[in-house]
């Protein structure tokens, strides 16, 4: 397994431990082009694919089990053929998407197969998923083979834009010999323009300025702490624009959720919060502990459910205070440090 999702990020690969695979190709680059007029170009030739591609709609629907990847089948619909019956095209079935990304407005498009029954990941989490990857001309890129875990963060960015709009499985069954059986999780295809993928990066069997395809299963999420400070990274975003690589409160070398002192004032921003810890030795009883203590207030937040190591599950309520009342929380305040919890 290549794992080309993450090869753009080398360089904050030194600053975090992740496991990559020992055939990671290499990246080069050619000067970049205008990103606006590139999304222009892009949008032209996704479009082009949606008219003369279509989908197994019917063969989908008439499954007696729940589909994976290998029943999503895209085909061409080649000059003078007709249609085949119980097919769809991709023109009138996917869904168009805008974000912001490098202060250019993308157009990206999703195939939403099942959309799952489980929870949202955010932009930030680590996901664990199927997927297959193939460029505009059907050349597999890139798939995974077992389901694998990815961090969403240093992943290309139309990853991080769609598979939040999805949901994990509800339920999962471990078997015997150590097998997952995962049930109602979010299944899609997304296609996306170069400039939310490798943009004037080539990657081998991806050459520079390339539209992607990419069909998914999502299975699992964990909400991520990259910095262990208490404060998930999806809300370290402060712009909210997705992108947590240009909030840096200190202007320190360190973006946030990279950065355990927020502020820069010499606290550590987990002493900067309230938390009170909650334990059970199970993790249904732990659920219901912290369920008995909502509705919370507009500053306050579960950490994600850990199981530890003497069998026990914990958690932490975490309240974030502003004891100046500036509007400011304490760990994102220089000039405020009273906490220190």
């Amino acid at each position: 397994m290549r794992n080309k999702l993450h090869i753009l990020f080398i360089f904050f690969l030194a600053l975090f431990v992740f496991n990559c695979s020992e055939d990671e190709e290499e990246t080069t680059s050619i000067p970049p082009r205008d990103r606006a007029e590139q999304q222009a170009s892009d949008m032209d030739t996704l479009q082009n694919y949606f008219d003369t591609h279509y989908y197994n709609s019917g063969a989908l629907s008439a499954l007696p089990t729940y589909p994976t990847i290998d029943d999503v089948v895209i085909s061409k619909l080649e000059e003078g053929e007709t249609q085949p019956p119980n097919t769809t095209m991709l023109s009138n079935a996917v869904v168009s998407k805008t974000t912001t990304y490098q202060d250019v407005s993308y157009t990206y498009y999703i195939l939403s197969i099942e959309e799952g029954l489980g929870e949202n990941p955010h932009f930030t989490d680590q996901v664990r998923v199927n997927y297959e990857g193939t460029t505009m001309n059907g050349n597999e890129f890139d798939s995974s083979v077992n389901p694998i875990d990815l961090d969403l963060v240093f992943s290309i960015s139309g990853w991080n834009r769609v598979l939040p709009q999805f949901k994990t499985a509800s339920t999962f069954t471990t078997n015997d010999d150590g097998t997952v059986i995962f049930e109602n999780y979010g299944i899609g295809v997304m296609f996306l323009p170069s400039g939310l993928g490798y943009f004037n990066n080539a990657v081998s069997g991806i050459s520079a300025y390339s539209c992607l395809t990419f069909k998914f299963e999502l299975f699992q999420h964990k909400v991520m702490d990259h910095d262990n400070d208490f404060i998930p990274s999806y809300m370290e975003d402060e712009d909210d624009n997705l992108d947590v690589f240009n909030d840096n409160t200190d202007n320190d070398r360190f973006n946030n959720f990279s950065d355990n002192d927020d502020d820069g004032d010499g606290y550590k921003t987990f002493r900067e919060v309230l938390y009170t810890e909650y334990t059970d030795s199970s993790r249904s009883g732990l659920e219901a502990q912290l369920q008995a203590l909502t509705p919370l207030n507009s500053n306050q937040f579960f950490t994600p459910i850990e199981a530890k190591d003497d069998g026990t599950f914990s958690a932490k309520l975490i309240t974030l205070e502003d004891t100046n009342g500036n509007g400011i929380p304490n760990y994102l305040d220089s000039t405020d440090a009273q906490t220190l919890n």
